[in-house]
């Protein structure tokens, strides 16, 4: 009895050590297949400071038309993208698909870190490369946080599109782990909520209602919270929500946000 009661005591303690050890295969999914670039796409590659050699695609539309930057969840790569982009291709935009190190055989570890500091890296390469362009970002499901971080304090982004977002990896650790301090844990917290007040581009959010991944309340939160926001809300568990709609409807608004951006 005694060893029973020792073994549940020490339950938490094992559970919160396991997770703190092993948090990055919790949070990344990476799909570590070097990408190639399809008929119409370029393959570029960007040198983050530490010189990790970032890889991305970019498909080039009209010289006067914004250009949309997207960063992926946290599965897949950035070549399972290309399919999304071809309604913004038609439309004339320019569209890069950026790639996270560790995915789509671009070297080195994911991490929060990491992240913002190879995001920022391909935002200086678009501003050097299209100077005069409107710039905006979009981000899916964890590339949400990736956006926001970015986006916060600039004046040079037209807007944002956040994709089955989240307010924090923090909150969604808390709520799938009620029994640890799972926020005291995390190395790794990706807040998107707490960067939108500093955000002054408007922001297209778009959620599915039934979302089990990112809950919508969290879509709902971030719509609350950020100045210049619209939320579209889609029926069904899609995840990434844009991705995944059949109907269309989120690629259209998709196209229309961007259109008035013009």
């Amino acid at each position: 009895m005694l060893s029973a009661l020792a073994i549940l005591a020490a339950l938490p303690l094992l559970l919160g050590i396991a997770l703190w050890l092993g948090q990055e295969r919790l949070i990344f999914f990476p799909d570590a297949r070097e990408i190639t670039a399809p008929p119409g796409w370029d393959r570029v590659t960007v040198r983050s400071p530490d010189g990790t050699d970032l890889a991305a695609l970019v498909a080039r539309g009209a010289p006067d038309r914004p250009i949309l930057l997207h960063f992926h969840g946290n599965g897949g790569n950035a070549g399972d993208r290309t399919d999304l982009s071809y309604i913004l291709r038609n439309a004339g935009y320019t569209v890069v698909l950026a790639e996270y190190r560790g995915y789509g055989g671009t070297p080195g570890r994911p991490g929060e870190a990491a992240f913002a500091t190879d995001a920022a890296a391909i935002l200086a390469w678009l501003r050097q490369t299209f100077p005069d362009a409107k710039l905006v970002l979009w981000g899916e499901s964890l590339g949400t946080a990736v956006v926001t971080r970015l986006a916060a304090g600039r004046e040079d982004i037209a807007g944002l599109i956040l994709e089955s977002p989240f307010t924090s990896v923090a909150d969604l650790a808390a709520a799938t782990y009620p029994w640890l301090p799972a926020r005291l844990l995390l190395r790794h917290r990706f807040e998107s909520l707490a960067h939108l007040p500093a955000i002054a581009a408007p922001i297209l959010l778009v959620a599915s209602a039934e979302d089990r991944l990112t809950p919508p309340d969290h879509a709902r939160r971030m719509a609350a919270a950020a100045p210049r926001a619209q939320l579209l809300m889609l029926p069904g568990a899609a995840h990434p929500a844009v991705l995944n709609d059949p109907s269309g409807a989120a690629i259209r608004a998709v196209v229309g946000f961007v259109g008035r951006l013009n």
